[in-house]
């Protein structure tokens, strides 16, 4: 088989990837592979009640809207079908052939996983571009990390939509996105947050989600690098912004270690505050059916318990790469927690006629934060990225609908630039400042 790209992983980085080169290179042929029997990647191993913790409306591909506009915030459902439709646009025009339940082994060689005797060679004219990067983890796919007795019951948050019988305690296990909605999920359900525990590793730097809405998330960027400019430590960064109300934390009394970008809005604030056996005695090493051992000792839990692990690391921090090479694209962020934009990003700069060089200098790469130390030195090379590539593709930025600033007027998006580009060598300053210290 022959294609001018060829892209493992059909997740949401290598479809919004193939949507621009589908769009833009109206010549060029596609083949995508991925080990599941449908695109939208980990999307369909997700838990049933999971959705968008971004507005819809910049989520997805470039070419087809997603939600149903403002805040809205697509279910897991919706997400599914979606990438579906898109799938169905690509195969109905002759110039794109998905290989599902199949896997890339090395050379352009496909495997099916059905039958691993049935290969196909696939000769790459152009690129083969490595979609799977990420490595997006979820619980249903990757099991717990820790020792588990065969007494203990524990299962994925997946289990919690299709449970028959009610037990008297559910231990949550995680500090992040996945155990927020796993206890958000349970409280919704009418369970009393007297029967929960939530097993905490490490606290959470939570951002507001109202403040990354599509008409105003440019001021946040400008609050942030006031922040960075004007802090004398990194603490100091974030506890001007909880000032400012752009980021929370769980307890006032905690000061969290972590930062990656998860949000809230303040009503699911209110009621993850409604759970008040929080454990912070670090990570779990096993599991029985009346004790939970962690870093920092061991907790009695009730014999009628259902442990609920949410320990998958979603999107682990990744060593930086570069993004093209002679035969070679690797997808990566490129812009602060926002990988699908990335990959839209990525391939206009494939469809522009630039050296890879030119390429891999005009925007450098985000690793995904993981610690509260990661934040400045993530926005300011995001905002530096974007203010860069404006020299060279202004339009197309705005114009995106992946990029959340861009969906503000042109005269907001141009203002809110200006004053971007202003803070920014201040910022630069303060930012390699802190990394310092």
């Amino acid at each position: 088989m022959e294609t001018d790209y060829l892209i493992v992983g059909a997740g949401a980085m290598g479809m919004a990837f193939a949507d621009v080169i589908f769009s833009e290179c109206p010549e060029a042929r596609l083949v995508l592979v991925d080990r599941r029997a449908k695109a939208g990647g980990h999307w369909n191993d997700a838990y049933p009640f999971v959705a968008l913790h971004q507005p819809a409306a910049a989520y997805g591909v470039n070419s087809a809207r997603l939600g149903q506009g403002g805040s809205d915030l697509s279910s897991r459902a919706e997400i599914v079908f979606y990438y579906e439709r898109v799938m169905k646009k690509f195969l109905a025009s002759g110039r794109a052939h998905f290989l599902s339940m199949s896997e890339y082994q090395s050379d352009g060689r496909v495997a099916s996983i059905w039958d691993r005797d049935h290969v196909v060679k696939i000769d790459a004219r152009r690129k083969i571009v490595d979609a799977t990067y990420m490595n997006v983890e979820v619980p249903a796919t990757h099991p717990p990390r820790y020792e588990i007795d065969e007494d203990a019951v524990v299962v994925p948050p997946n289990a919690l939509s299709r449970i028959e019988a009610a037990r008297q305690n559910y231990v949550v296990i995680g500090a992040g996105k996945t155990a927020i909605d796993a206890i958000l999920f349970l409280l919704s359900e009418g369970l009393e947050a007297e029967r929960i525990t939530w097993i905490m590793p490490n606290d959470m730097w939570l951002w507001n989600r109202g403040m990354i809405q599509p008409p105003i998330v440019g001021m946040e960027f400008v609050r942030h690098l006031r922040a960075i400019i004007a802090a004398e430590t990194i603490d100091d960064i974030f506890l001007q912004l909880e000032k400012a109300g752009s980021l929370f934390r769980l307890d006032k009394g905690v000061m969290p270690s972590k930062w990656r970008c998860a949000t809230v809005d303040q009503a699911e604030l209110r009621d993850l505050r409604k759970v008040k056996r929080i454990i912070r005695m670090g990570r779990v090493k096993r599991l029985t059916k009346n004790e939970a051992h962690l870093d920092g000792g061991s907790l009695s839990i009730g014999s009628d318990t259902l442990y609920v692990d949410c320990a998958s690391n979603g999107l682990a921090r990744r060593e930086a790469k570069p993004i093209f090479s002679a035969d070679r694209i690797v997808l990566q962020s490129v812009m602060i927690c926002q990988q699908v934009f990335s990959a839209a990003v990525i391939a206009h700069l494939e469809a522009m006629r630039l050296s890879d060089a030119e390429r891999n200098a005009m925007w450098s790469v985000i690793p995904h934060p993981e610690q509260k130390r990661h934040l400045p030195s993530c926005m300011v090379s995001s905002l530096e990225n974007l203010l860069r590539a404006n020299r060279y593709m202004p339009f197309w930025l705005w114009r995106s609908r992946l990029n959340i600033p861009g969906h503000a007027p042109l005269y907001r998006y141009a203002k809110t630039a200006w004053r971007i580009l202003r803070l920014l060598p201040d910022a630069r300053m303060a930012a390699n400042r802190l990394a310092a210290k």
